[in-house]
């Protein structure tokens, strides 16, 4: 019986910290945006967050909305930030948009530039800029 009851208190415990230290990941907000632009440039303004307990250094990589391909034509300032704990900082996101195609969707992904571990986190949004007019 003491084992039962030593295995039922380690569930107890286990369950206890995973409650209490939830896997945190750094936040981009929003993660969805649309709008139009006059020109055939679209800029967005997005927070980027840092939930981690320690000083961190995020670097923000463009891609394509398949979330895999690396795209030109995006250009994100900063590019790389490094933040305090529970800190969070604007970029501005800009990328060009095809006169013909008059509308443009990119993929913005934020991950930690150097964190151990086989699993590296990254969020990441989606956002669609539209030609209004005769595009400039």
């Amino acid at each position: 019986m003491p084992s039962l009851k030593l295995a039922i208190l380690a569930m107890a415990v286990a369950t206890g910290l995973a409650i209490a230290a939830p896997a945190a990941a750094q936040s981009l907000s929003p993660l969805e945006k649309s709008g139009v632009t006059p020109s055939d440039k679209k800029a967005f303004r997005l927070t980027i967050g840092n939930p981690y307990n320690r000083r961190m250094t995020f670097v923000l990589v463009p891609l394509a909305p398949d979330y895999k391909t690396p795209i030109d034509g995006v250009v994100i300032r900063p590019a790389e930030l490094t933040m305090a704990p529970g800190f969070s900082r604007q970029v501005i996101v800009t990328f060009d948009i095809d006169h013909k195609k008059r509308e443009r969707t990119i993929a913005l992904c934020v991950m930690p530039k150097a964190l151990d571990g086989p699993i590296l986190p990254r969020v990441c949004g989606r956002y669609t800029g539209r030609m209004s007019g005769r595009g400039g």
